[in-house]
Formats: structure tokens, C-alpha cells, sequence
């Protein structure tokens, strides 16, 4: 569960990252980006994580590509709104002005006004991916039993928790699911309040 969660976090991060730049920096790519996005934010998340997991045959392989396909909308969405603040600020214009490649500014003067939100939004994608994964696998779209997981194990619990004696099959991997979450959030918190600049004035 966690080697899915940051995997899916990672391509989220880059693929997120990526288009959000090009979205909020170059003009041309606004209506086009625009566009994918609503389509595809349109369509609830669940559906489309169980379309492709019910296409697929399901696998750790299947789990992580049907999360990297939705994943990356928050992430593309959190940074384009963020470079269309600073884009047309006075040191992008004067670059501009002085002919500077648009890398350059987008790696010198954008991309570290984003590292807080970047690494907030980079920490929560582990814990959702981790949900997806428990449903995904609760619902018999996962991962095979034959491997180890969250999933796997809130499902074998949940046979066995009308049993008094076997209940802790259910408690244990719920907890561990809910500390996994909330650590995850208090780290990312933590980390995008350190790589803030505005707190450091």
C-alpha cells in the first residue's frame, strides 16, 4: 500500500506539475488544458478508477496507472492557479523583456515560488492513493489476495468481524489506515509551512 501510495504520488507530482506550469505560463495551452480538464473532472473519480481497474486486469500495475489517470487534476490544478498569480509579476515581465527562454523562468522564477504547495499536495496524494487502494480492493478490483496489503487486509477482516474474537482483523489495518493518513497530512502541513518563503520575511 504505501509502494502504490508513492509511486501514484510521484507521477502525480511530475505530470501534475508539468501541465500546471505550461497551463498558467503559456497562453495557448489555457483553452486546450482547460478543456481536458473538465472533461475528465466531470467524471467522478470512483467511476473511472473502477472502469479502468474492471478493463485492466487487476494488478498493482492496473491500481497505479487508474489513480495516475485522475490523480494529476489537483496537482495541474494547485499550481496553474498559482503561476497565474505570479506570471505577469514586474521580474517576469523584465525577463521577458531581456529575452530570457521561457525554461529558464519557469525553473528560476516560478518553480520555487511552488515548492510549498508542491510538497503539501505531493504528501496528501499517498494517503488517497492508499484509500483507492482499500476500495478498490474491498470491492474485489485490487490487488490479488496473494499480496499483502491495507486492502487485503480490511477485506479479510471485514469476513471475520462479526466474530467477537476475530474483530481485531478489521481494528488493526482501519488503524494503521487512519495513522498513515493523518501523519501523512501533519508531514505535509510541516513541510509546506518550512518551504514557504512568506514565513521565513
Amino acid at each position: 500500500s504505501l509502494f502504490i501510495g508513492f509511486v501514484v504520488a510521484l507521477v502525480n507530482a511530475i505530470i501534475g506539475v508539468t501541465l500546471g506550469v505550461l497551463w498558467g505560463y503559456v497562453r495557448r495551452l489555457d483553452q486546450l488544458l482547460t478543456s481536458l480538464y473538465n472533461i475528465i473532472d466531470n467524471v467522478p473519480r470512483t467511476i473511472i478508477l473502477i472502469l479502468i481497474s474492471y478493463i485492466l486486469r487487476p494488478s498493482m500495475t492496473t491500481i497505479i496507472l487508474s489513480m495516475c489517470f485522475v490523480g494529476w487534476l489537483k496537482m495541474a490544478r494547485y499550481t496553474r492557479n498559482q503561476v497565474v498569480i505570479i506570471r505577469d509579476r514586474d521580474y517576469n515581465l523584465a525577463s521577458r523583456c531581456l529575452g530570457t527562454g521561457t525554461g529558464r523562468i519557469i525553473f528560476r522564477n516560478l518553480l520555487p515560488y511552488l515548492v510549498s504547495i508542491i510538497m503539501l499536495q505531493t504528501a496528501l496524494a499517498v494517503p488517497t492513493a492508499i484509500t483507492d487502494e482499500v476500495f478498490l480492493t474491498y470491492i474485489g478490483l485490487g490487488i490479488p489476495v496473494s499480496i499483502p496489503s491495507l486492502g487485503n487486509l480490511v477485506n479479510d477482516g471485514r469476513k471475520v468481524m462479526m466474530q467477537a474474537g476475530l474483530r481485531y482483523q478489521l481494528l488493526y489495518p482501519t488503524l494503521i489506515l487512519s495513522f498513515v493518513t493523518i501523519a501523512f497530512y501533519l508531514i505535509g502541513n510541516a513541510f509546506s509551512d518550512a518551504a514557504d518563503p512568506k514565513n521565513h520575511v
